[in-house]
């Protein structure tokens, strides 16, 4: 799927030792991009590393041919595991990985190893 992103706004956070983006993605005639695809090409536009990106959230209105989007890219895993939400973190991959995590957490099984920090 082709599309732009632009940054609108871009922060440091020293306390928390992370990158606080806010995007705007223009997909003119085509639906919202996948959250995977936007985070593929954010960690690239930043040289950032892929697995420490998070999307935290996308937001289209209806009618709209633009995505509004907030990211923030960690330095390391450890704080993004504190200070990020298990839904959010398991919203960040793929598909595949996504069922897996929820089976295993209803079986009441380990699951941390599939995060892959």
């Amino acid at each position: 799927m082709s599309f732009n992103i632009e940054i609108i706004e871009e922060k440091k956070n020293p306390l928390i030792d992370r990158t606080e983006i806010k995007f705007r993605i223009d997909h003119f005639g085509k639906g919202t991009p996948n959250r995977l695809e936007v985070k593929k090409k954010i960690s690239a536009m930043q040289g950032s590393n892929e697995k420490l990106t998070i999307i935290k959230n996308l937001g289209t209105h209806f009618g709209a041919s633009y995505t509004i989007g907030k990211a923030s890219i960690y330095s390391n895993s450890k704080d993004l595991q504190y200070f990020e939400p298990f839904h959010i973190q398991v919203r960040n991959l793929e598909k595949e990985k996504r069922t897996e995590i929820y089976q295993l957490k209803k079986r009441k099984e380990p699951y941390n190893h599939i995060f892959e920090y």
